[in-house]
């Protein structure tokens, strides 16, 4: 007598039956352009591409992204698309969307994914001299981080030199009328460009997104900075805007605040005298309001302290101050 067990008829059955449906394959994903392939599509494509975000909300309803050759402006109002309005310069995402033309600029409009990558990410500008700011403002510019450098002054329509930028209003790099700067009405605060100063008796560079507005179809271009930090003074140096203050003192340490215009990291060297800074404290991190705190010291001492800070534009440096610590000077003698 032979014994089946219900697993061997089982197998039986089913092999008689024959092989069963396989699993359904996940849909593919879109496929992932350049900006500069899909721009070359023109609008009415749908496209999905890779790229970094150039700018937050001080450019309103507006985000504009690039990536290594190219890029495009992404707007997603009325219908808000979810993380549209989260994104921030540095961000990295994946976005799909229609591209249409609106007054020449092209754009991606519907939106109807973004995914965030990841936060972070370097900007690297194109750098143009002011001398040849007319090869900037083109077409294969458009979208792009741009930053003029060697700008004397911002004018007027007229030519006439202005001091303070206002909300909604044009200027132009140099009184070069084909070097068109806009300032929007989003740039507000103490970091918006809004009633900000324009520099003086110096040159300075100038970041902005080459965006375009032309409803004629042909030129328009103008240059779109985002925030105060764009009318870059001193190359981007952090430069320290006012001597350091001690805000607190104890018998074994001191605590110092120092700003500066740019963001930098915050250094300290300090020592018995202002030729004798023997000693070294670093807090890594870019930020343009600085704190540190040294202990470790001497009561009733005073210490010379000089500060500084650092970019990759460049390092800037204050002059030695005196700082006294609090309580008396040991006056004990070792044995």
């Amino acid at each position: 007598m032979v014994f089946v067990t219900p697993l061997v008829i089982a197998t039986l059955l089913g092999s008689l039956a024959g092989p069963g449906p396989k699993p359904a394959s996940p849909p593919p994903g879109p496929v992932v352009q350049s900006i500069k392939a899909a721009r070359a599509l023109g609008a009415g494509a749908t496209v999905t591409i890779r790229a970094v975000v150039l700018n937050g909300p001080e450019l309103g309803g507006l985000r504009y992204v690039q990536d290594g050759e190219a890029g495009l402006a992404l707007y997603a109002l009325p219908t808000r698309v979810p993380g549209f309005d989260e994104l921030r310069a540095g961000d990295s995402l994946q976005v799909t969307g229609q591209l249409k033309s609106y007054n020449n600029l092209l754009e991606m409009d519907p939106i109807t994914a973004v995914h965030k990558i990841s936060g972070g990410r370097t900007l690297h500008p194109l750098k143009v001299p002011m001398a040849d700011v007319a090869s900037a403002f083109v077409e294969a510019n458009e979208g792009r981080l741009l930053e003029i450098t060697g700008v004397s002054q911002l004018t007027n329509s007229t030519g006439t030199p202005v001091e303070t930028l206002s909300a909604n209003s044009n200027f132009l790099l140099d009184g070069d009328k084909n070097a068109l700067l806009r300032i929007t009405n989003a740039s507000t605060g103490p970091t918006g460009l809004i009633d900000s100063a324009v520099p003086k008796g110096e040159t300075f560079d100038v970041r902005g997104i080459l965006s375009q507005f032309s409803p004629s179809g042909t030129g328009g271009y103008q240059l779109l900075p985002r925030l105060a930090s764009d009318i870059v003074r001193g190359g981007g140096v952090p430069r320290i805007t006012g001597e350091p203050v001690p805000v607190g003192t104890t018998p074994q340490s001191f605590t110092l605040e120092y700003t500066t215009l740019y963001p930098g990291d915050t250094r300290l060297k300090f020592g018995p005298s202002a030729t004798e800074l023997t000693q070294e404290r670093l807090v890594e991190g870019f930020t343009t309001q600085h704190r540190i705190t040294v202990d470790g010291l001497e009561p009733g001492t005073t210490y010379y302290v000089l500060v500084s800070s650092r970019n990759a534009a460049g390092t800037a440096t204050s002059t030695p101050v005196p700082i006294i610590t609090g309580g008396k000077k040991s006056t004990r003698k070792n044995r």
